[in-house]
């Protein structure tokens, strides 16, 4: 998502899209800081792993360390939705629909729209403009469909099968 916040931020001059939250601790966040509640570096992330080491330690965190720990709050979510998608690909074929944008999109819906909001960790869809849902779901289906050319590309027997070589052929490889 790194890459797709750069080049949309690049095109759109810094902004998103209209309505997005203030603050510079875009890039390289995922796609929470827009929706964020009052400034981009207290995104969803950086709330639920605050909460949860607060309750967990009974401490506080600077600002530094909250966003190191949503930054990996959000790819650990990141990586464990790619591991169900996996098992739910191989499963129900259709999750694959699109090049896997249909699951990037389910994956917006359910968690950006309305799980986020739900736990107020983020801002209510219809605090958000066109623009700002535009932005997530597209950004959301660029994960789905680098998730199906992951699982396309890794799934080819192909790649993992060792062919063992007579001594001829090896002495004829350049």
């Amino acid at each position: 998502m790194n890459g797709f916040t750069r080049v949309v931020s690049a095109v759109t001059g810094g902004r998103e899209a209209k309505g997005v939250a203030p603050g510079g601790d875009r890039v390289g966040r995922g796609m929470q800081p827009p929706q964020a509640r009052d400034r981009a570096d207290d995104d969803a992330a950086v709330r639920a792993a605050t909460a949860i080491y607060h309750a967990a330690t009974g401490r506080s965190l600077d600002r530094r360390s909250r966003l190191r720990l949503g930054a990996l709050a959000h790819y650990g979510f990141s990586a464990g939705l790619g591991v169900a998608y996996v098992l739910l690909a191989e499963r129900f074929p259709a999750i694959r629909r699109g090049i896997g944008t249909l699951y990037g999109g389910l994956v917006w819906a359910i968690a950006d729209e309305g799980l986020m909001p739900a736990l107020n960790l983020s801002r209510s869809p219809r605090q958000l403009s066109a623009g700002m849902h535009a932005y997530s779901l597209l950004g959301h289906a660029v994960y789905g469909s680098a998730l199906e050319c992951a699982r396309m590309t890794l799934s080819r027997r192909d790649l993992w099968e060792v062919r063992p070589r007579s001594v001829e052929q090896e002495l004829h490889m350049e």
